[in-house]
């Protein structure tokens, strides 16, 4: 994947750059990158927000072909004072079709959680803009939401915050917040340690719900890691005892640490089976994921003098079968993709096709812009913007699900069976 450089350092530095990307998959950048990174914000600390963009994408994005017509685009609503400049953005980059574009501000869920997934790529700019010392946190209850038709829905349900103790649930329509009308991270602001009174539709054209609710300053990866833990549990139905986690992301070693610990476990011992679910929040798995599941390698067992056993390498060697949809994305597509090869049912629905490797800029204004950097293929095959297809369809509704889970359903009655 050779590109044109202005110059030969800047070569090397694009070299570094897409050793590095393919390592965002699993969230660890190499230091030249960042080194490259910060260099290269510095430079456009004079320009505006047009320049800077122009300037980041000429020098990062992947797709050198398209950046005439992308330059045209914004130098247009340059001249266009009256425009919303995050919608026309996000518009022109939706037009493009490739995944891992974004322009977002605070007023987006996906700022700070991106921010977070990056946040050792930018700690200095990060003391900037959440002082003092970086760490990333915004209001909230706990729920992502989901923009259907204009209208919002709630696509996850964060485990342990105040969402998951209040009865809210997945499907459930977003009406309001103390009356005003809902919105991700706005309708929250100044309301931390306060309680807010959310109404919300569980069935179409049906009544209205009141809830009251607590609002929290929530740091994403706390609440991703925490929700991935708390997701890990046993499943008995049938006589059987099914394990089951769900990956919300795998952007970090915390993540395929909070994977190994739960299988590994006493209670996961005693499982006939596992479920592993990767209809995730955010993607980020390393490359070889799938080798806890399909690699040949034996699990090593340590004893220490202390008779101390500690697992090295662990497999697991049980029945298994994955939940895919559309919200699998990048490095965890690559591993749905591997664990399809290797013979492991899929159940579901498509994964994204979201599989480029993206990076996160800070503007010098404060917003954040996503960029696909380095595109990609698998065994020779272009995954972006085709997904990997399930082995068993199910299709899940989520407008007023009422937060039930078809999918979860099917994989639990297709493991039964084959058990």
């Amino acid at each position: 994947m050779a590109t044109a450089t202005a110059t030969d350092n800047f070569c090397v530095a694009q070299k570094r750059h897409l050793l590095a990307v393919f390592w965002v998959l699993a969230s660890v950048l190499l230091a030249g990158f960042l080194c490259n990174c910060a260099k290269t914000e510095k430079k456009h600390s004079e320009i505006n927000v047009f320049d800077e963009i122009k300037t980041l994408m000429a020098e990062h994005y992947f797709d050198r072909t398209q950046l005439p017509a992308i330059n045209a685009s914004l130098e247009a609503m340059e001249k266009n004072p009256n425009i919303n400049l995050p919608e026309e953005l996000n518009r022109l980059f939706d037009s493009l079709q490739v995944s891992h574009f974004g322009f977002f501000t605070p007023d987006n869920l996906d700022y700070y959680e991106l921010l977070d997934i990056f946040s050792f790529v930018h700690k200095e700019k990060l003391k900037k803009i959440f002082p003092p010392d970086g760490v990333i946190k915004y209001p909230g209850i706990g729920i992502v939401p989901r923009l259907i038709n204009e209208q919002y829905y709630v696509a996850f349900v964060y485990e342990g915050t105040p969402a998951a103790q209040t009865d809210i649930l997945p499907g459930d329509e977003l009406l309001a917040i103390d009356g005003e009308q809902y919105s991700p991270v706005k309708a929250f602001q100044g309301k931390a340690g306060k309680t807010v009174k959310l109404t919300l539709r569980r069935v179409q054209n049906g009544p209205v719900l009141e809830r009251e609710i607590a609002v929290e300053f929530l740091n994403p990866l706390e609440t991703l890691t925490a929700s991935t833990t708390n997701s890990a549990r046993i499943i008995e139905r049938g006589g059987h005892k099914l394990g089951y986690i769900r990956m919300y992301s795998y952007a970090g070693e915390a993540f395929g640490k909070i994977l190994i610990n739960a299988i590994s476990s006493d209670s996961f011992a005693s499982a006939d089976a596992l479920i592993l679910d990767i209809r995730s929040r955010w993607g980020g798995a390393p490359l070889d994921a799938a080798e806890i599941f399909v690699g040949g390698t034996p699990t090593v067992e340590f004893i220490t003098a202390e008779n101390e056993t500690h697992t090295l390498n662990f497999r697991w060697k049980k029945p298994l079968v994955a939940i895919t949809s559309s919200d699998t994305r990048s490095g965890l597509e690559i591993m749905a993709y591997s664990l399809k090869k290797a013979g492991i049912p899929l159940i579901g629905a498509t994964t994204k096709g979201a599989v480029v490797g993206g990076s996160i800029f800070i503007l010098n204004d404060g917003n954040c812009l996503l960029i696909p950097v380095v595109d990609g293929r698998v065994d020779g095959r272009r995954i972006e913007g085709v997904g990997v297809a399930p082995t068993i369809p199910v299709e899940a509704i989520l407008e007023y699900s009422q937060g039930k889970d078809p999918q979860l359903e099917i994989a639990i009655e297709k493991m039964i069976e084959n058990l």
